[in-house]
């Protein structure tokens, strides 16, 4: 009940186009029930006119209905049945023009609610779920959500309205009819119970599979140059296949229960019809009915297959936006673990640059092992520091907490001398500029991909990003220029130029901190050298943080730490570290024989 509290806080925003919607859908439903009545009349006044001779009595029929006397009663209820269905009509229009547009309304206010969330959840959620599951939570179960505001309650108060109605009409005509009539709907009601609860088990089941199918596509086509590449397009197909059947067979034994459904509920309703005629008949016979009841109730039996119909339907969408409704309100009540707190001190509103880790210790969620151990160290505003290891050192770890991507998990880090935590993060993150590891570009313009970081950015601060990166013209030999369409993930670029690109998309920020991590190992050497010297005048002034597995991209650097298991081993100048002749000058001697060998 709790969860369903408050996914109805989303109507109180509508409530007033809800309950004009409600109010239309009743108003219509009380005009539909007097179509039934009107007929019935109709009928009984025909039945009451007196023709003689039975060879003859079409034409004495036809006769008597056109006399003015006979005809006026008979004109009266067309026109009062016209009305009554026009009028009906009209009201569900409206119905449909306000509680369902409200729902849609709904759904974009929820949809937005999740992306929102989704974009401030720290990286350890995306590290625990799929980006499959993630996709369908923001998209599919919205949709299947949107239901119970939409088809949901508007079916629910059109049951309740019209049935309410109809048995009224019905028992004001004959309680004893009205009884036989409606002997079959509690049987509907213990099938409709069993029904829902199994739909709501395998509706769960289903979306969660369906989340692994979106999953795999996203996967295989993300990937599809590298399965190009080694022929694997059989082991995937096959891979997507088993995902696929699957799920054809979780969805086929929820169809096979609403098939059954669907039928058992005609056969129910129709049930009802034949014992309308059967009893109906007799209490003719007996003079306590006319012909025109019959069709009466008929009518009513044939109006109430609907609502009775529906209750079916709501049950099975209802169950199915619940199932939806429960992975979404996970998302929404996940903590927001990186965010500002009480602590933070919103006065802080500039950013010099220093650097400090004091005693930083972090492990990944779920993680074992620490990444990071008793982390020592400082970066003055304006140094350029360099981080160097081994791979799987914990090199990226540590950058990636300066913009707090995840969060320490013992010891601080400060910038100016301000722990980070009380930095307003907004200001933090706008005072770096991150170039990761892997490279990821936006299937958008080159340009737009450049401004991704800025707001209102200019054409000439662009291309002047792009002239510091190196990579402006790369992108000046392109037909359309900075107007160019790149591919997803930027696989219209080489690996190079999206390096580039990235760095472009940082430098045109103006950032005071700027973290390089291994952004230039997709160029040579000599383009890199070229990039660098380039790049050494633009980040003067700047707090750099570079990682580099080559010592000839860091060696110029005021001060380097070397780290080993996700611990400071060395630290100092690169004469420094030479001279000490530990870990450093190892790595430095070996890429030097490397260097000699591939010139050989």
């Amino acid at each position: 009940m709790g969860s369903l509290r408050k996914l109805n806080r989303y109507f109180k925003k509508y409530k007033g186009t809800i309950i004009l919607g409600s109010l239309f859908l009743t108003a219509s439903n009380f005009f539909l029930i007097w179509i039934p009545v009107y007929l019935r009349r109709t009928v009984d006044e025909v039945s009451n006119i007196e023709v003689e001779g039975a060879e003859e009595s079409f034409n004495n029929i036809i006769e008597v209905l056109f006399n003015s006397s006979a005809s006026w009663p008979l004109a009266k209820n067309a026109l009062f049945l016209v009305g009554a269905v026009i009028l009906s009509g009209l009201l569900l229009f409206a119905t449909r023009q306000t509680l369902i547009v409200a729902s849609r309304k709904i759904e974009f206010d929820l949809r937005n609610d999740v992306f929102n969330k989704l974009l401030e959840l720290p990286q350890r959620f995306y590290s625990e779920y799929e980006s499959g599951e993630v996709y369908v939570r923001a998209t599919e179960d919205v949709s299947k959500v949107r239901e119970y505001f939409g088809p949901a309650y508007m079916y629910t108060i059109n049951t309740l309205t019209r049935a309410g109605f109809i048995i009224t009409m019905m028992i004001i005509v004959s309680p004893e009819l009205t009884m036989w009539a409606l002997l079959p709907l509690p049987f509907l009601s213990a099938f409709a119970y069993w029904v829902s609860g199994y739909i709501n088990d395998y509706s769960r089941i289903i979306q969660e599979q369906y989340s692994t199918i979106a999953g795999r596509a996203k996967e295989s086509f993300s990937s599809i140059r590298l399965i190009k590449a080694y022929n694997r397009e059989a082991y995937e197909r096959k891979r997507f296949e088993n995902e696929s059947e699957s799920y054809r067979k979780k969805k086929l034994r929820l169809d096979m229960v609403e098939s059954l459904f669907h039928p058992t509920l005609n056969l129910l309703i129709g049930l009802s019809v034949v014992i309308v005629v059967w009893k109906a008949g007799q209490l003719v016979i007996e003079g306590q009915l006319t012909v025109g009841n019959i069709l009466e109730f008929i009518v009513y039996v044939a109006y109430l297959t609907w609502p009775v119909a529906s209750l079916g339907y709501t049950v099975n969408r209802f169950q199915q936006s619940m199932a939806s409704w429960k992975r979404i309100d996970e998302v929404l009540t996940e903590d927001v673990e990186i965010a500002d707190k009480s602590h933070t001190n919103q006065d802080i509103d500039n950013i010099e640059g220093s650097v400090e880790f004091r005693d930083v210790s972090f492990k990944y969620p779920g993680a074992e092992e620490y990444a990071l151990k008793d982390v020592n160290l400082k970066v003055e505003a304006g140094q350029n520091a360099a981080i160097v290891g081994r791979t799987g050192s914990g090199k990226t770890t540590l950058v990636e907490l300066v913009p707090r991507l995840f969060d320490v998990t013992e010891g601080e880090i400060l910038v100016d001398g301000v722990n980070i935590k009380s930095i307003p993060l907004r200001l933090l993150r706008k005072s770096i500029g991150l170039v990761p590891q892997d490279t990821f570009l936006f299937s958008d313009t080159i340009g737009e991909n450049i401004a991704f970081g800025t707001e209102n950015a200019a054409q000439d601060e662009i291309e002047e990003a792009a002239e510091k990166a190196q990579v402006r013209d790369n992108i000046l030999d392109f037909e359309k220029k900075f107007e160019t369409i790149l591919g997803e993930r930027g696989i219209t670029l080489s690996g190079g130029q999206k390096q580039r690109t990235a760095i472009a998309r940082a430098l045109i920020r103006d950032p005071k901190i700027i973290i390089l991590d291994d952004s230039l190992s997709a160029v040579d050497t000599k383009t890199e050298e070229a990039i660098l010297q380039h790049l050494r005048e633009e980040l003067k002034g700047r707090t750099t943080l570079m990682i580099s597995h080559r010592i000839s991209t860091i060696k110029d650097a005021d001060i380097i730490y070397y780290l080993e298991d996700g611990t400071v081993v060395e630290q100092g100048t690169h004469e420094e570290l030479l001279e000490k002749e530990g870990r450093y000058s190892v790595m430095y001697n070996k890429q030097l024989i490397e260097e000699e060998l591939a010139e050989i």
